[in-house]
C-alpha cells in the first residue's frame, strides 16, 4: 500500500531491519539469500520531496557536480506565460530568487505536461533551456551565464512549422555540442519528423535544423520527447512515433558520431488512433542510461541496452499512470515517480518506487498527499551522495 506524505517537503527512508525476537526465527535458503542479496544492496536512499516554488508548474530539474538543484518551471495561463530558473544549494533552506528565461515576455506555450521548457547543465556549469511558443510557431533557446542570468534567446526555427504541440528538448556533451531536437512539420502525424539543430560552439550559433528521424515512423505530435547525453558521449533521443498514425509506440533516437548519422529503434509498440498526450524522460547511470515511458495507463523504464526487458511499478492505476520521470545513482539504485490521474489536464496523485540494480522493488511505493498541480508533471534528481529530489 502506498505510504501518503503529509508535509510539502519531507525525506522518505525505509528499513529494512527486521523485528527484534526474543528467539532468532530459523530461515531457509531461499530467506537467507534474500537477505544477503538486500544487505548487498546497502540502504535504501533516501527521498525528498520539493514542491515548485512561487506557483510553478511543468518543473524540470537539474543537479550540477556541486550537488546544487537547478530547477525551471513555468508561469502563465494555458495559452502563454513566462519560464524562470531558481537555484538550491546542498545546505541552502529554499530556492534562490527566481531568474527570468525567456527575454520575450510571455512567449512560452504552458498548455499541459508535455509543453513548457526543458533544461540541461553543460560541462561548463552553463545552463541551455529551450521551449517554444505558438505565436509565431517557433523553437526558442536561452544560455546562461555564469551568473545565473540568461542571455538574450534564439530562434531556432526558421520558419512555420506545422502542427506543433510539444516543446523541444536540450543535452550537451563534453565538447561544448549542444544538441535541440523537436518534432514538426505536418500537421499529420504519420508525416512529421523529428529534427535537430546543433551548435558546435557552445550555445552561441547554431547550424540549420534537418530531420534526424525515419520518415515511415512518423511522430506523434502531443507527445514529449527527451534527450541525453550518456557517459561515452553518445546522444540518445527518446520519442513517441506515430507510423500509419496508428503504431505510436516508444521509439528511441541515437548517434556515437556527434549528431552526424543516427540509429532508431522500437522501445515498446502501442496501436492506438489517437494521440494519448504522454511524456518520457531518460537517465543516465554507472551502468548505461534509462528510458522512462507510459504505456496504455502503465509506466516503465528500461535500460537503453535491454529494451526487451521492462520493468513497472506493482499493483494497479486508481486512475492512470503516467508523466514518468527516472534517475539513477551511482549504486545502481533507480527511482522511478509518476502521477495517478485521469486524462491528461491532471496533474493526478505523486507516486514513486525504488528499484535495485536488477529491477527489483526496495521499500513501499511512497505518495504524496498534495497533488501534482494541474496540467503539470514531476521530475527527479539524484543527489552526489545517492539521495533522490522529487521536485512537483
Amino acid at each position: 500500500m502506498a505510504r501518503p506524505l503529509r508535509a510539502a517537503e519531507e525525506t522518505v527512508t525505509a528499513n529494512l531491519r527486521p523485528r527484534p525476537r526474543s528467539t532468532p526465527p530459523r530461515l531457509g535458503p531461499l530467506a537467507v539469500a534474500a537477505l544477503l542479496t538486500a544487505a548487498c544492496a546497502g540502504p535504501i536512499p533516501s527521498v525528498t520531496l520539493l514542491r515548485t516554488p512561487n506557483g510553478g508548474t511543468i518543473p524540470q530539474v537539474a543537479i550540477d557536480d556541486a550537488g546544487t538543484l537547478h530547477l525551471i518551471y513555468y508561469t502563465g495561463s494555458m495559452s502563454s506565460g513566462d519560464l524562470f530558473h531558481v537555484s538550491r544549494g546542498p545546505d541552502a533552506p529554499d530556492w534562490s530568487a527566481p531568474q527570468p528565461v525567456n527575454s520575450q515576455p510571455h512567449g512560452v506555450n504552458g498548455l499541459g505536461p508535455i509543453d513548457a521548457g526543458q533544461l540541461a547543465i553543460g560541462p561548463d556549469g552553463l545552463l541551455h533551456v529551450t521551449w517554444f511558443h505558438k505565436d509565431p510557431l517557433r523553437f526558442y533557446y536561452a544560455r546562461s551565464d555564469h551568473k545565473g542570468r540568461f542571455e538574450p534567446q534564439q530562434t531556432l526555427s526558421v520558419k512555420d512549422e506545422g502542427g506543433v504541440e510539444t516543446a523541444p528538448t536540450v543535452t550537451t556533451d563534453d565538447d561544448g555540442n549542444v544538441y535541440v531536437f523537436w518534432h514538426a512539420d505536418a500537421v499529420e502525424d504519420a508525416r512529421r519528423r523529428v529534427y535537430m539543430a546543433v551548435s558546435r560552439e557552445n550555445g552561441s550559433l547554431f547550424d540549420l535544423p534537418r530531420a534526424v528521424s525515419p520518415e515511415a515512423e512518423g511522430a506523434c505530435g502531443c507527445c514529449g520527447l527527451r534527450a541525453v547525453t550518456d557517459a561515452e558521449g553518445a546522444v540518445h533521443v527518446s520519442y513517441r512515433g506515430a507510423g500509419d498514425n496508428i503504431h505510436r509506440g516508444m521509439r528511441l533516437l541515437s548517434t556515437a558520431d556527434q549528431g552526424r548519422t543516427f540509429s532508431d529503434q522500437l522501445i515498446q509498440p502501442w496501436k492506438v488512433g489517437a494521440c494519448p498526450v504522454a511524456t518520457t524522460t531518460l537517465g543516465v547511470g554507472p551502468e548505461g542510461t534509462l528510458v522512462a515511458w507510459e504505456t496504455e495507463g502503465q509506466v516503465y523504464f528500461a535500460d537503453i541496452e535491454r529494451l526487451d526487458e521492462p520493468v513497472s511499478p506493482p499493483g494497479e492505476a486508481n486512475f492512470r499512470r503516467k508523466n514518468a520521470t527516472v534517475a539513477v545513482n551511482d549504486r545502481g539504485d533507480t527511482l522511478l515517480a509518476w502521477g495517478d490521474g485521469p486524462g491528461f489536464m491532471s496533474g493526478g496523485t505523486l507516486h514513486w518506487q525504488l528499484f535495485d540494480a536488477d529491477g527489483r522493488p526496495r521499500g513501499d511505493e511512497g505518495s504524496a498527499s498534495e497533488p501534482i498541480p494541474a496540467r503539470s508533471v514531476p521530475t527527479v534528481a539524484v543527489r552526489p551522495d545517492g539521495s533522490f529530489v522529487i521536485v512537483f
